[in-house]
């Protein structure tokens, strides 16, 4: 019979690797909870609805969905900021606002990658609701960073972008929605110079927002839409029509006006891809990359938002953060409720033992501004809210390489391991290992009437602390692991 086999992207952990996470997710809620944010907890199973309304974009592919027995479409959540927000409208806060709340837990994404790292992992973050300004801003991203910190992460950076300025931008430019959207989904690909332009490029094409290379538009689009009107109606009034075919005037009118808007269109598009494509390729210092933005958008354009950012910056400052801040103009983050400030903790790659701060590291989590989110849910107006999550199983990998201790520390098994020497001696064992549990001491009854020298062995194996032995007196013999022959000290229980 054929064996069942875990499945690709899941992950089992054994007590240790468990040990590890448990104890960095309690710390990570520790301080949390130091700046009052109170825990939560939301289903893991959610009607789909709830993650298509708003949070869509590159998540809503990565949805494990399906039909329940009652015919209802449910996924396993992808993230927690929708599961909060409705919970938020449905009334479990009952005090006033802003609320802080945070959470922890595993979420599941189907990842298409050969081979997937994770398709379920686990999360520890918190939601800021009802607090807009920069003070607000500044101290969710001060909490993503410093509890990175708090933890015993060191090579870590705040990479922080604005999609708030990115709509401003592409409102300026007079697209449409559906252009818009192409466009802000298309972000993480207009960070890679050449390649990923051509990318968006075909897809527009494909969508009909530009022409194909060479089209017979471009004729039409040199011509102003006052001079194609004219031009169709010199030949309404000619008596010598050249032969339409079936077509009367009129319909030869509205294809011709048709082509016209469409080339004005494509010609927008083209413009504000070229525009999106140079910003999204700002990254670096934060003063120079506010300054290069503005250059490329010009003195008006996301001027609101810009200032906010620099005020945000500058209250980050009070912070003391002792990590690198690096704005990426690039960076969407994959979901479309996004509204303002958007941001990553990145842990920083090196290159012969050196930091590269202009490099893409691994993503320790991240999170945003929502203010439209609520609304969206079916609140009665839009509410400022902002969040973040850290992903538990990377910011281990992070740990182990910045500060190893921390981990070796948590994974030992304070164990003790007690055993009767004989049959009689059992009942004084069981009595002394419920006395040591009493004192939250964990402790492991031998079972298997092994000898004192196979008891040290399995001890051994085992990680254990220390191995007492008993006899039917009570009496407890500390054995010495790393002696096997050698008897430490002796007392009654």
């Amino acid at each position: 019979m054929k064996l069942p086999r875990r499945l690709i992207g899941m992950q089992d952990r054994g007590p240790r690797t468990l040990l590890g996470l448990n104890r960095v997710s309690n710390q990570l809620e520790l301080f949390l909870s130091a700046y009052s944010y109170m825990q939560i907890d939301v289903p893991v199973l959610e009607e789909t609805e709830l993650f298509l309304r708003k949070s869509g974009g590159e998540l809503a592919s990565k949805m494990y969905t399906f039909s329940d027995q009652g015919g209802y479409q449910v996924s396993l959540r992808p993230e927690f900021t929708a599961s909060v927000v409705r919970a938020y409208l449905e009334g479990l806060n009952d005090g006033p606002l802003p609320i802080r709340w945070q959470y922890q837990g595993p979420v599941f994404r189907y990842d298409s990658e050969e081979i997937p790292t994770y398709r379920q992992f686990n999360q520890v973050g918190a939601e800021l609701i009802g607090a807009s300004g920069a003070s607000a801003d500044a101290e969710v991203l001060a909490l993503a960073a410093q509890g990175l910190s708090a933890l015993g992460v060191r090579r870590h950076s705040l990479v922080i972008g604005h999609l708030g300025f990115i709509s401003a931008l592409l409102e300026s430019l007079g697209i449409s929605d559906r252009a818009r959207m192409l466009l802000l989904a298309s972000i993480p690909d207009l960070r890679l110079e050449g390649s990923g332009y051509n990318a968006v490029q075909a897809r527009a094409i494909s969508l009909g927002l530009l022409p194909p290379a060479g089209g017979s538009e471009a004729f039409h689009a040199q011509l102003a839409r006052d001079e194609a009107i004219a031009f169709v109606e010199r030949f309404e009034s000619s008596e010598a029509l050249p032969p339409f075919g079936v077509r009367d005037i009129e319909e030869i009118r509205e294809r011709y006006l048709r082509k016209q808007q469409f080339s004005e269109d494509a010609g927008r598009f083209g413009t504000a891809l070229n525009v999106l494509s140079r910003v999204a390729q700002v990254r670096g210092d934060p003063k120079d990359a506010i300054f290069r933005v503005r250059e490329i958008a010009g003195g008006k354009v996301g001027k609101d938002q810009l200032e906010r950012l620099e005020e945000t910056l500058l209250v980050l400052s009070s912070y003391d953060l002792g990590v690198p801040i690096t704005l990426d103009f690039g960076l969407a983050r994959g979901i479309a409720y996004y509204t303002g400030i958007v941001f990553e903790i990145q842990h920083l790659p090196t290159v012969d033992g050196n930091e590269v701060l202009n490099d893409f590291g691994l993503s320790l989590g991240g999170g945003g501004r929502y203010d439209g989110l609520v609304h969206a849910l079916g609140g009665p107006e839009d509410t400022a809210a902002m969040g973040f999550a850290w992903t538990l199983e990377q910011t281990m990998l992070a740990l182990s390489t910045d500060c190893s201790d921390a981990l070796a520390n948590s994974d030992e098994l304070k164990l003790y391991i007690v055993r009767a020497i004989n049959s009689k001696a059992q009942s004084a064992a069981v009595r002394e290992a419920q006395r040591l549990r009493n004192q939250g001491i964990v402790v492991e009854l031998e079972l298997s009437q092994r000898s004192v020298n196979e008891c040290l062995k399995y001890a051994s194996a085992r990680g254990a602390y220390r191995v007492l032995s008993v006899n039917s007196d009570g009496i407890v013999k500390e054995e010495n692991i790393t002696k096997p022959t050698t008897n430490s000290t002796t007392r009654r229980s």
